[in-house]
């Protein structure tokens, strides 16, 4: 059987197992491959560098907080961290109910591993006794027996078991960190509040077999709860503080993002407007028929033609206008040049005035002949279609017959 270890990521991996085989419990055909094989996070095997990561750090944290020199796993599953705890040093072993998961261990560990029933006596005694969610795999009456037997070995038990992991169908015995410390004060163990066991868990801890008095006891855990509940206060408090912050930069925006809500309703009913309205314009368009729209479309392409020859008529007039405008600011210089240098010139820049006059009564002579054409034109179909566009063109003429 195995419990679930927390890790930094919050996924919660299984890595030790004991269980009874009592009636009410589960026992070693729980936990055979297919429940090792289920197991969250990367495969739970021998060459895996995660666990080997894993394991080793607790060992190392364990090593030197204790320095055990012989050590035993209860509920080791396939002996990860017995592995680890070897390696640096420790004679260190460790059992499991489950078959499979001895039968997997390579023959170097395999020395160090042993099915195991917690409900049966442990052989020999330990510096350290570890049980890494195991309990609450067994039923309570089996998990008491199973706490008694691993407190008759050792003086010092590392026990973490999840307090409220209930989706996983083999916890059947979860119980809350302050139970599992009354049934190990029943047996004269006492959890050191010197010691951080979080390394394991957040809810691992350590228990010493003492010989205390209730005032040492009650001195001991309240220079752990008094620190922690005015830690709890004043983060509460700063909290509060940082919420109330929080409020009254976000005020702000919350005002915007109603302002933006209302105005994106209003582009919404506007787009909706918009696809009604098109919605009729096709309608319409599907009423007039294929037909009908085909004489639309050659009366506007008509139109268009017509419109064109109009604009080109009026380009070469303006052409033209601005043409004469230009030679006769350029006469106009030339006659004030001559008026300068001479008052002999006078008679000749009045005959070149009269010729001026001259060309001047020609044009408007032209300007009156366009006129008529403009008559002629006037009486056409073509005009009366125009009649809007040719507005200009008549201010022209008119500014030349000037």
């Amino acid at each position: 059987m195995s419990g679930s270890i927390e890790r930094s990521d919050n996924e919660r991996t299984t890595v030790s197992s004991a269980v009874s085989t009592g009636r009410r419990g589960t026992d070693s055909a729980d936990y055979a491959a297919a429940y090792f094989h289920g197991y969250s996070g990367p495969p739970y095997t021998y060459d895996e560098p995660h666990w080997q990561t894993f394991f080793g750090r607790i060992a190392d944290s364990l090593v030197a907080l204790f320095a055990p020199g012989t050590s035993y796993d209860a509920g080791c599953a396939k002996g990860f961290l017995v592995r680890a705890l070897a390696e640096r040093g420790v004679d260190a072993r460790g059992g499991d109910i489950s078959e499979y998961a001895i039968a997997d261990a390579p023959a170097d560990l395999a020395v160090r591993l042993e099915v195991r029933d917690l409900t049966e006596p442990l052989p020999g005694r330990y510096d350290l006794i570890t049980c890494i969610e195991v309990l609450e795999h067994l039923s309570p009456e089996d998990a008491r027996t199973a706490l008694v037997n691993l407190c008759a070995v050792t003086d010092r038990v590392v026990l973490s078991s999840t307090p409220d992991d209930f989706t996983e169908p083999t916890h059947i015995n979860i119980r809350t960190p302050a139970a599992w410390a009354q049934e190990f004060a029943v047996q004269g163990f006492f959890r050191r509040t010197d010691v951080d066991a979080s390394f394991i868990s957040p809810w691992a801890v350590v228990f010493d077999r003492r010989n205390q008095s209730v005032a040492e006891v009650v001195a001991a855990y309240e220079s752990l709860l008094a620190p922690t509940l005015r830690e709890l206060q004043e983060k509460r408090q700063a909290l509060l503080v940082s919420r109330r912050e929080l409020d009254e930069h976000t005020a702000p925006v919350e005002i915007e993002r109603d302002r933006l809500a209302t105005e994106l309703a209003g582009s919404h009913a506007e787009l909706a407007g918009t696809l009604t309205e098109l919605a009729r314009t096709r309608g319409e368009l599907e009423a007039l028929g294929s037909a009908d729209l085909f004489q639309e479309r050659m009366n506007r392409l008509a139109m268009a033609d017509e419109l064109i020859g109009l604009r080109a008529e009026l380009a070469q007039v303006r052409v033209e206008t601005e043409t004469a405008i230009a030679a006769a600011s350029q006469e106009a210089d030339r006659l004030r040049q001559v008026l300068d240098v001479t008052l002999a010139d006078l008679a000749q820049a009045r005959e070149l005035a009269g010729e001026a006059r001259t060309a001047a009564t020609r044009a408007r002579d032209e300007a009156d002949q366009l006129v008529v054409e403009r008559d002629a034109i006037k009486s056409s179909v073509t005009w009366r279609i125009g009649t809007k566009a040719m507005a200009p063109v008549r201010a022209v003429r008119r500014l030349v017959r000037r």
